[in-house]
């Protein structure tokens, strides 16, 4: 499972929480195709600590979340 935040903003166009074994990571993408992947990373420890960063660096609310796919099974 995989959140994601669309924001579409400069520098920032969408943040993406997915969960790996040594947590959960907070992935932030600079454009809409991002071909080199997430411009940052970010290890967190848990799902609510993810959340707890992406709204103290993004300002994103639990209610712009919405589930996709995990990002490492989409092409």
């Amino acid at each position: 499972m995989a959140l994601e935040a669309i924001l579409n903003r400069p520098g920032v166009y969408r943040i993406v929480l997915e969960e790996y074994p040594e947590g959960v990571y907070v992935l932030v993408y600079d454009s809409v195709e991002a071909p080199r992947g997430p411009c940052e990373d970010h290890l967190q420890d848990d799902w609510s600590m993810a959340k707890l960063a992406a709204f103290e660096d993004y300002g994103i609310t639990d209610d712009q979340w919405k589930e996709i796919p995990d990002t490492r099974f989409n092409g």
